[in-house]
């Protein structure tokens, strides 16, 4: 008797497994899916933040600065 509910148990097993086979592939491509929505809503962000800092900094003011390059002039005319 123990072995016949054993004997069923296995047959069960063993009618399911193309379902539960199913099922963790399903599972899988979810998790790969979930996976990849994560990285290209962070590519996204990524891509955001660093346009606004773009943009913020071109909107600066540039700044001119003038030097006085006579001494370094006459002192390569010196050399020569």
């Amino acid at each position: 008797m123990m072995s016949q509910k054993k004997t069923k148990a296995d047959q069960q097993v063993k009618n399911n497994r193309v379902k539960t086979i199913q099922k963790e592939r399903w599972i899988h491509r979810l998790g790969y899916g979930a996976a990849a929505v994560v990285l290209a809503a962070l590519v996204v962000w990524f891509s955001v933040a660093v346009y606004k800092n773009v943009e913020a900094g071109s909107a600066s003011a540039t700044t001119t600065t003038e030097m006085d390059m006579t001494a370094v002039s006459d002192y390569l005319n010196g050399i020569n």
